[in-house]
């Protein structure tokens, strides 16, 4: 056998494997998306209040839950991580409707409390977004779309099951 027809065999079975492979990688993928389509997701259900786009300087009807969970929103995304401060609702839904799940948490929570949620949060995977909330009723409370979990403690095995089971199930599936 010549050098030449060595490497053309190598490069035909490299080239075998890299398929196998990635055939068994987008299967694999494909099982995990079923399953947690299966899962039916975590929260209270609430009412859809739509994805009507407004603008910024457009009013609109209030949300009918504390974090909202559908309804008016604006045109830009809030983009995916933990936030410092406060971020409009409007954007947030917008990210929300793209598939995000987000944890809010009470503005006056000690630095220990939230870093205990910042834990949680960093451990699951998934379209996710992190940010204080002024007028939170309770120390957190998580949303995705149409769907709101509200904790009296900080419970974090709760926060990541609703991060990995309701993050990108969602109408409009796009970055966050």
């Amino acid at each position: 056998m010549t050098t030449d027809q060595k490497v053309i065999g190598s490069i035909g079975l490299l080239t075998l494997v890299i398929l196998i492979g990635g055939l068994w990688l987008s299967d694999k993928k494909a099982t995990e998306n079923q399953e947690k389509l299966s899962q039916p997701l975590v929260g209270e259900e609430i009412a859809d209040l739509g994805a009507q786009h407004v603008a910024q300087e457009e009013t609109h009807p209030n949300y009918n839950s504390n974090p909202p969970t559908s309804g008016w929103h604006w045109a830009g995304v809030a983009g995916a991580g933990i936030k410092n401060k406060p971020i409009p609702d409007e954007l947030i839904l917008h990210s929300m409707e793209h598939g995000a799940a987000v944890v809010w948490y009470k503005d006056d929570l000690t630095e220990n409390e939230v870093e205990l949620i910042k834990k949680a949060f960093n451990r699951a995977s998934g379209k996710k977004i992190m940010l204080p909330r002024k007028d939170l009723d309770v120390p957190v409370a998580l949303t995705s779309w149409n769907y709101l979990l509200k904790l009296e403690t900080i419970d974090e095995a709760k926060i990541i099951e609703f991060i990995e089971t309701n993050n990108d199930r969602t109408p409009e599936k796009a970055p966050i």
